[in-house]
C-alpha cells in the first residue's frame, strides 16, 4: 500500500481533496520536475486491484502492492531531494510529517482488529497475533512474520489478520533511513555543488543504483530458496522502492518523445491490470516477476503527460499532446480520484474485516456476497476514517508543527504497543511456565491410559491448555539443529542430520527413528523406552519428508531425493538393530484412502537386504481444521471430534504387497481413538496440538501402550 501519497514537497497524506487530486495548470514556462499527475489515478487503480483480488482472487496477487512501493519510493524521495537541495531537510520534520499521518489511522484500525481478535479467534490464536499487532504498531510485522515462519496465503479464517501491515512496514523502514541517506549524500557533496557530475542528485543516484542491484540480486537469490522469506523481506523489496527512487532522481534528465509518452502510459495501465491475472505474484514476487508490476509503475511515470518534454518543444506543448492522447483524463475520472483520496484508509480495513467476516461465519472462503458485505464495509469505514481521523489528525500538525507531530506519533505508537506488548509478554511467560509443569505426569489427567488400560478419571484441567497446545512438542522438535527443514529449493535441506537421543556407553540395541513431523511426533515416548531398555536411540528427521528410495519417483520436496540418497548411506554406515518409521498416508477429508507409498516400502526391501529391520507406525487421524481452538471455545465437546471411519479403515500395511516378511506393523491408533470415534480430549489431556499431530504430553501417556506393542511385535528389541 502506497503511503507516501503527496506529491508536492512539504504535503502530507490526506491534505484537502482540491489540493492533492487537482494537479496545477501548466506553466508556460514547463511543467515541475517530479509532477506525474497520472500517479495519483494509478494509486486508486491499483488501490482497487488489491482489494478487489483480496476478496475475490483466491489467493492471487494484484501486484498493487509493488506499485505502491515504486511511487511511495518516487514521491518520498523527489520531496526530500529538493528539500536537500534548498539545505531545509530536517529529517525529524520529515518523521513527523509522514509518521503522525500514517500513524493515527493505522492505529485506529489495530485497536479495532485486537478487539475483534479477542472476540471472534480462539484463544491459542491471540499470543501470536498480539505479537504481530504489536509489530504492525512498530513498523516492523514484517521481520515477525519470517521469525514466525508465516508464508504470504490467501484470506481464511487461520490468516494473520494485519498480514497486509507488511508492506507499510516495509515502506515505514525505508521512510526512516532514506531521509538520513540523502542527508548524509548532500552533507558530503555539498547542496550546491559547482559540477553536475558532483551534485548531490548525481551521488544519490550513483548509491541508489548501486543499492537498487544489491537488492535486485538479493531478493532473486532469496526468492529461489526461501520465496516465503522473500516476501517479506525488506531488503529483497527495497529494489522496487529503488526504481521509483531513481525515476525520481533521473526523470527530469530524461527526455521521452511526447509521441511516444501515451503509448509507454496505456502500455504501463494495462500491465498494472494484467498482471494480478497473467502472475501468481503470491508464489513469484519479489523475484525478477516482479518486475511486471514494477516496469508498468515506470511506464506510466515515464510516459506522463508531466515527464520532461521534448528539447525545443514549445512551451506545453507536449504536455498538453500527451495529456490528450494518454490515459491521464480515465486517471482523473472521479471514482478513481475518490478511491485514491481514500486509499490510504481503505486498505487498512479491508483486511481485518475480510478475516473478521470469515471468522464469524467459520467460513474458508468470502463468496461473492459476503465480499460485497465486506467492501461495503471498508469503503463506509474508509470513508469515516478520512472525514474524522485524518482530517483531525492534519489539523492537529499544522497546529502543533511537524516536529511535535513526530512527538505525538510516539506517544499514540505507545498507547497501542505498549499494552499489547505487556500482554503478549504476560501470555508468553504463563505459556512458558504451563509447558515446563507438562513435563510432570499427572494422576488426574491419565490420558491414553483411559482408552488402553480403562484407567477411570475424574473432572480435572486439561493438559496441556489450550493456549499452549501449539508448542507441546518433543523436546528433539525444540532442539536447533536437530530436524533438517523443508528444502523447497535446492540444494537447500538436503544434508542427512544425526541427532542423537540416547547414547549409553554399553548400548543392548541401537534403534533409528526416520522421518518427518509424523515420526518425530513419537519421540518422547521412544525415548523414555530406549533409556529404560538401554537402547542407542537415533533421530534421522526432515520436515516434509519420509524415508524413500531414491532411484523411485520421490514424493515431497525437491531436497527429499538428495536427503534420501544420503539417508540410505548413513543407515549403513550406522547398522541399527531397527527403523523406525511411519508407514501410511491418512487423508484429511472423510472417504480419502489410507495409503501406502511404494517408494517408503521399496526402501524397507533395500534395509531388508542389509539384515536391517523395520517397524512401520500407522499414521494417526487427520483433521479438517485444528481441533485445538474448538475445544478453547466449547470444552471437551463431542463436536470437536471425529468418527474414526472417516479415515482409519483396516490397516493398509497388512495388506500391501511387497511389504517385507521381516517388518513389524505397529497401529497406535488404539491408544488414540475409541472403536467409533477419535476425540480431541481422552484422560483430561489434549491428544492433537494442532490439525494433524499428538501433543507431547498425550504421547507420554501412550508410553506404556507403545511398549507393549513393540514387545509384541519386535520382541527381538529386548
Amino acid at each position: 500500500m502506497s503511503v507516501a501519497v503527496s506529491q508536492r514537497a512539504g504535503l502530507p497524506d490526506g491534505e484537502r481533496r482540491a489540493e492533492r487530486t487537482t494537479p496545477p495548470r501548466p506553466r508556460r514556462t514547463g511543467t515541475p520536475a517530479g509532477w506525474v499527475p497520472e500517479l495519483h489515478g494509478l494509486r486508486g487503480l491499483a488501490l482497487a486491484l488489491v482489494v478487489l483480488f483480496h476478496l475475490f482472487g483466491n489467493g492471487r496477487v494484484s501486484g498493487g502492492v509493488d506499485v505502491f512501493l515504486v511511487v511511495s519510493g518516487f514521491l518520498a524521495t523527489g520531496a526530500l531531494l529538493r528539500r536537500a537541495e534548498r539545505g531545509a531537510l530536517n529529517p525529524f520534520a520529515y518523521w513527523g510529517r509522514t509518521f503522525w499521518r500514517l500513524a493515527v489511522p493505522a492505529l485506529l484500525t489495530l485497536a479495532a482488529t485486537a478487539a475483534l481478535m479477542v472476540w471472534l479467534m480462539p484463544r491459542p490464536a491471540w499470543e501470536q497475533t498480539g505479537r504481530e499487532i504489536f509489530a504492525a504498531a512498530t513498523y516492523w510485522v514484517n521481520w515477525e512474520m519470517i521469525a514466525g515462519q508465516l508464508a504470504y496465503g490467501a484470506a481464511g479464517p487461520q490468516t494473520s489478520p494485519v498480514q497486509h501491515f507488511w508492506s507499510l512496514s516495509v515502506q515505514g523502514q525505508f521512510f526512516l533511513l532514506w531521509p538520513l541517506v540523502v542527508l548524509a549524500v548532500t552533507a558530503a557533496v555539498g547542496s550546491r555543488a559547482r559540477r553536475p557530475w558532483r551534485s548531490p542528485r548525481a551521488v544519490l543516484t550513483v548509491v541508489t543504483a548501486a543499492a537498487t542491484v544489491a537488492s535486485f540480486w538479493f531478493a532473486a537469490s532469496l526468492a529461489a530458496q526461501d520465496q516465503a522469506t522473500a516476501y517479506f523481506h525488506s531488503g529483497a523489496r527495497f529494489w522496487e522502492l529503488g526504481l521509483g527512487a531513481l525515476a525520481a532522481l533521473v526523470l527530469p534528465r530524461v527526455r521521452v518523445p511526447a509521441r511516444v509518452r501515451p503509448a509507454l502510459a496505456w502500455l504501463g495501465l494495462a500491465m498494472v491490470v494484467a498482471c494480478g491475472f497473467l502472475i501468481d505474484g503470491g508464489s513469484a514476487f519479489p523475484g525478477p516477476w516482479a518486475l511486471w508490476p514494477v516496469g508498468a509503475t515506470l511506464l506510466v511515470v515515464f510516459g506522463s503527460s508531466g515527464a520532461a518534454p521534448d528539447a525545443g518543444a514549445a512551451p506545453g506543448a507536449g504536455v498538453t499532446a500527451s495529456a490528450g492522447r494518454g490515459p491521464r483524463r480515465l486517471l482523473e475520472t472521479k471514482v478513481l480520484r475518490w478511491i485514491a483520496d481514500r486509499s490510504y484508509a481503505l486498505y487498512l480495513w479491508h483486511w481485518p474485516l475480510l478475516i473478521s467476516y470469515l471468522l464469524l461465519r467459520d467460513r474458508d472462503a468470502v463468496g461473492p456476497a459476503g465480499g460485497a458485505v465486506v467492501l461495503t464495509a471498508a469503503v463506509a469505514l474508509a470513508w469515516l476514517t478520512d472525514r474524522t481521523v485524518v482530517r483531525g489528525a492534519q489539523a492537529f500538525s499544522a497546529r502543533v508543527g511537524d516536529v511535535w507531530a513526530l512527538v505525538a506519533a510516539g506517544v499514540a505508537i505507545s498507547l497501542v504497543a505498549v499494552p499489547v506488548g505487556l500482554w503478549v509478554r504476560d501470555i508468553e511467560h504463563d505459556r512458558a511456565q504451563a509447558l515446563a509443569e507438562l513435563a510432570q505426569p499427572s494422576a488426574l489427567s491419565p490420558g491414553a491410559a483411559v482408552l488402553t488400560h480403562g484407567v477411570d478419571v475424574g473432572p480435572a484441567g486439561l493438559r496441556p491448555d489450550p493456549l499452549v497446545a501449539a508448542d507441546d512438542r518433543s523436546e528433539a522438535e525444540l532442539t536447533p539443529g536437530c530436524v533438517q527443514v523443508h528444502g523447497r529449493v535446492l540444494p537447500h535441506g538436503t544434508e542427512v542430520i544425526a541427532c542423537p537421543l540416547h547414547e549409553p556407553e554399553a548400548p543392548t540395541r541401537t534403534v533409528a527413528l526416520v522421518g518427518d513431523s509424523h515420526t518425530l511426533q513419537w519421540t518422547t515416548a521412544f525415548e523414555a523406552v530406549a533409556e529404560r531398555e538401554g537402547w542407542r536411540l537415533m533421530l534421522y528427521a526432515k520436515q516434509g519428508c519420509r524415508m524413500q528410495d531414491p532411484e523411485l519417483e520421490v514424493s515431497g520436496f525437491p531436497s527429499c531425493r538428495p536427503w534420501n540418497e544420503g539417508l540410505e548411506g548413513e543407515l549403513a554406515e550406522l547398522r541399527p538393530d531397527a527403523v523406525v518409521t511411519v508407514g501410511t498416508y491418512t487423508g484429511t477429508h472423510a472417504g480419502e484412502r489410507e495409503n501406502v507409498a511404494e517408494p517408503q516400502v521399496s526402501a524397507w526391501r533395500k534395509l531388508d537386504a542389509q539384515g536391517i529391520r523395520v517397524i512401520a507406525l500407522r499414521d494417526n487421524m487427520r483433521f479438517e481444521s485444528s481441533p485445538v481452538g474448538c475445544v478453547a471455545e466449547h470444552g471437551p465437546d463431542p463436536r470437536c471430534g471425529r468418527d474414526r471411519a472417516e479415515i482409519l479403515g483396516p490397516n493398509p500395511l497388512e495388506t500391501y504387497p511387497g511389504v517385507p516378511a521381516s517388518t513389524s506393523v505397529i497401529d497406535l491408533n488404539d491408544a488414540l481413538c475409541t472403536a467409533d470415534r477419535c476425540e480431541e480430549v481422552v484422560g483430561n489431556v489434549l491428544v492433537y496440538r494442532d490439525d494433524d499431530h499428538i501433543s507431547a504430553t498425550y504421547v507420554r501417556t501412550v508410553t506404556p501402550y507403545l511398549d507393549e506393542q513393540l514387545r509384541t511385535k519386535a520382541p527381538w528389541l529386548y
